[in-house]
């Protein structure tokens, strides 16, 4: 990241509620199914040593990219839910490694990661140019990254608009969706939520270096109604349907992008083990690990290893 630069941002912090996320999704099988298949098609031909799944919670999607890396890492600000289900997500993928930190502010060096993921996430960021120039630090040369994003021109919202006549909606500017929608997992408090236009945020991929290989569509058919309409087998057989004849538009509430980066520094380096991949969040300095404590050689901050998750989070 280019730390020269200074900006203001929030953070959705999880742990301020007493909530299981995973209780969000079941009674959202169509959904869930919906991205894990397309996740499942996505990384079926790609494979690497390091791997990110940035905001990956409890682990719903680690299966699609698990046997594809030697080093999976689930990253998530919520320490609380990371250390809840350690236990349950260790002994599914013994191999991943969980870590609280900020999006904004990643605590590994340059170049690990030949591959990333994130989903559901970037609606919680303010800033995603800022959030896309910390991950271009982090991933190396010709890494793949998979973007999944909440689309603001979806079918239901253009309809919406030219029905009120609200045609500045049709701009690029992202939307920021009223707090009382907010229901994913936030007991509909005030918060951040963005629907981003596909133009955006592939102008931003593209300032990083990023390269849109392919665009997918997701959640055709996400609607209370046909929910109630059909099962969730037929749901899922119209959705592989659309997703492969329609994904070229914009009418699926949800969007993602393949993407791939280029670097102009090539240099590689290799790692074996997890901590000889982390820096300071903060400066970016190197740390200095004993047990469960890490102490960065630059900035004196501290950073502790609890409950098997370590906490690199800082504002």
């Amino acid at each position: 990241m280019n730390n020269n630069k200074q900006f203001t941002y929030n953070v959705s912090d999880y742990d301020q509620f007493s909530y299981d996320y995973s209780l969000y999704w079941q009674k959202r099988r169509y959904e869930d199914l919906a991205e894990k298949t397309l996740l499942d098609n996505v990384f079926e031909e790609k494979k690497g040593n390091w791997f990110l799944d940035v905001g990956g919670s409890y682990g719903r999607l680690t299966n699609s990219y698990y046997s594809k890396y030697q080093h999976p890492v689930i990253l998530d600000y919520s320490a609380k839910t990371l250390r809840q289900n350690w236990e349950i997500i260790k002994s599914k993928y013994p191999n991943v490694e969980l870590i609280a930190a900020n999006a904004y502010k990643m605590p590994f060096k340059e170049d690990v990661f030949d591959g990333a993921l994130m989903v559901r996430v970037l609606h919680h960021i303010e800033h995603p140019l800022e959030y896309f120039t910390e991950l271009k630090r982090i991933l190396g040369d010709n890494a793949e990254y998979v973007q999944e994003f909440a689309n603001k021109v979806h079918i239901k919202a253009v309809v919406r608009a030219l029905l009120k006549r609200n045609f500045k909606f049709f701009s690029q500017e992202p939307f920021a969706q009223p707090s009382i929608t907010m229901s994913e997992g936030s007991n509909n408090v005030e918060g951040i939520f963005y629907n981003f236009h596909p133009k955006h945020i592939n102008k931003l991929l593209a300032q990083n270096g990023f390269t849109v290989k392919k665009k997918i569509g997701c959640s055709f058919l996400r609607s209370p109604f046909l929910k109630k309409l059909f099962n969730d087998n037929t749901l899922l057989f119209l959705e592989k349907t659309m997703r492969a004849t329609l994904s070229w538009t914009n009418i699926s509430p949800s969007i993602f992008f393949e993407t791939k980066l280029k670097k102009e520094n090539e240099t590689k380096m290799q790692y074996e083990k997890f901590e000889d991949t982390l820096c300071c969040p903060q400066c970016k300095g190197e740390l200095e690990i004993v047990a469960d404590s890490a102490t960065c050689k630059k900035c004196n901050s501290v950073f502790k290893k609890e409950s098997n998750v370590w906490d690199f989070r800082v504002q």
